[in-house]
């Protein structure tokens, strides 16, 4: 069992004691289940309940990755109506998933609140702890401002579509409090400034199980390109680059340890686990997956591109005749750990390869800076061995090529909603058209998804995203 292991099954037990047999539901908001101060008393049981923090994050890959085009169903998939109308965006599923997002990100929020309100009262006995709660502290701050940028993105509209509009729910404490949603721009600016405090505690943690300072500079580099801050993006882009000693970190051996077992020195931040993850992409052994890698997608890798090899596992399978046999574009990465018996360790959350597509695409919409965005992801490029991208390529022909490049990299990782989310009015607008499951207009109101109504109905002061129902109590 490793470090991170024990921390997470002592800290979770102490948090069970400390709930009682009380479920963690929105009925019973999160700050009425954790009441006890005296529990943290030292650093050491400060991360233990940071430990259980980082726990509550929800994995929201998988159903992203359904509602983007990174898959296509398999004719299995009438034998799961579920993902199947998760996958035509009914709004059921969507319902669903909504309320597993908002209650695990906000679970998480509470207990980083939790701690740091009180390792205020702990007082380090030596230079060792004092740098030990540093680190404790920013990274409650970094964890705090990651589900808050996830929440931003999933459950309000798209910051080009106004600044002034509903964000979410801002909670700077731990006790209970019936607020109402804030900007999305009052939003960023409170992301800013805990990524801003956190970045400035120097945190190099053994394991990338925790968020390091390396991994707050990235998330501070995501956060400004959504901002449309785009010299500040490079900026922050440019410094994780340059301290993860630039692109030699992107060697095929460091690549691969990714995607069998193990987070390695690619991962900025990796959530630790036991559980099987992507468990219910697949059908059985004998048949197949509901869902494989788009076709389009997967025939768009090079032959010997280390990404394909990965995310793509192809199976010889029996079709649905007798004496047939079908080739199925299975999913790598997680999936094939599940079709092989192996345990995983790992889900990964934010990798430095990130600093990458936000380095090019900053310099894409910056303009006059085509060059630069061209130098950057072909680096890339060159280390998955893959082949570059034409140097004739500009404007958004050069910006729609990088986002492709990042489909490749990040399948199945659920980043492709986001960059669906954000770009569908411009550069991804025909994303659907040939996939009649995924005609969703640009201007469809299931874009964000809604506020639960567990949420609301405690919280008269919370308003519900235009198109979505409110159903009175």
């Amino acid at each position: 069992m490793t470090s991170m292991q024990k921390i997470i099954r002592y800290a979770l037990s102490g948090l069970i004691a400390m709930l009682g047999s009380t479920a963690c539901t929105l009925d019973i908001p999160y700050e009425n289940q954790l009441s006890d101060p005296s529990a943290i008393t030292s650093v050491t049981t400060a991360r233990e309940l940071l430990a259980s923090a980082y726990d509550r994050l929800p994995n929201p890959e998988f159903e992203l990755s359904v509602l983007s085009d990174d898959f296509e169903t398999t004719s299995l998939i009438s034998r799961n109506s579920d993902l199947g109308n998760l996958y035509k965006w009914q709004t059921l599923p969507m319902t669903n998933l909504s309320l597993t997002l908002w209650q695990g990100y906000y679970e998480s929020i509470a207990i980083a609140n939790a701690v740091l309100e009180r390792t205020v009262a702990i007082s380090p006995q030596n230079e060792s702890e004092q740098a030990d709660l540093a680190a404790v502290n920013a990274e409650a701050k970094a964890l705090k401002a990651y589900c808050y940028f996830d929440l931003l993105r999933l459950f309000a509209p798209d910051i080009s579509e106004g600044g002034s509009r509903d964000g979410v729910i801002l909670k700077e404490q731990f006790e209970l409090e019936f607020l109402p949603r804030s900007s999305i721009d009052a939003c960023v600016g409170y992301i800013r400034t805990l990524l801003t405090e956190a970045v400035a505690t120097e945190n190099s943690p053994e394991t990338a199980y925790w968020i390091s300072q390396q991994g707050v500079r990235c998330l501070l580099a995501e956060l400004e390109l959504y901002a449309g801050q785009y010299e500040k993006a490079v900026e922050w882009a440019n410094l994780v680059l340059t301290t993860a000693s630039g692109y030699d970190l992107f060697t095929e051996t460091n690549y691969r340890q990714l995607w069998n077992g193990g987070a390695g020195p690619e991962s900025l931040f990796s959530r630790h686990t036991t559980v099987p993850f992507y468990l219910d992409m697949r059908y059985d052994t004998e048949k197949g997956d509901f869902l494989e890698v788009s076709e389009e997608l997967a025939a768009s890798y090079d032959t010997g591109d280390l990404r394909g090899e990965e995310s793509i596992y192809p199976k010889e399978l029996p079709g649905e005749t007798v004496g047939e046999t079908i080739t199925m574009r299975c999913l790598g990465k997680y999936n094939r750990m599940n079709w092989d018996a192996t345990e995983i360790s790992c889900i990964h959350k934010l990798r430095t390869v990130t600093a990458c597509f936000v380095l090019a695409e900053a310099y894409c919409l910056q303009g006059n800076h085509d060059g630069e965005a061209r130098t950057a992801i072909n680096e890339y490029l060159t280390r998955r061995k893959a082949r570059p991208l034409d140097e004739a390529l500009t404007g958004d022909d050069l910006l729609q090529a990088v986002l492709a490049e990042k489909q490749k990299e990040f399948v199945g990782e659920g980043e492709r909603w986001f960059d669906l989310k954000h770009y569908r009015k411009g550069v991804l607008a025909d994303w659907g058209q040939g996939n009649s499951d995924k005609r969703i207009d640009a201007t469809d109101y299931r874009w964000t998804l809604p506020i639960p109504q567990e949420e609301y109905f405690y919280n008269e002061n919370v308003t519900q995203n235009e198109g979505w129902p409110k159903i009175e109590n």
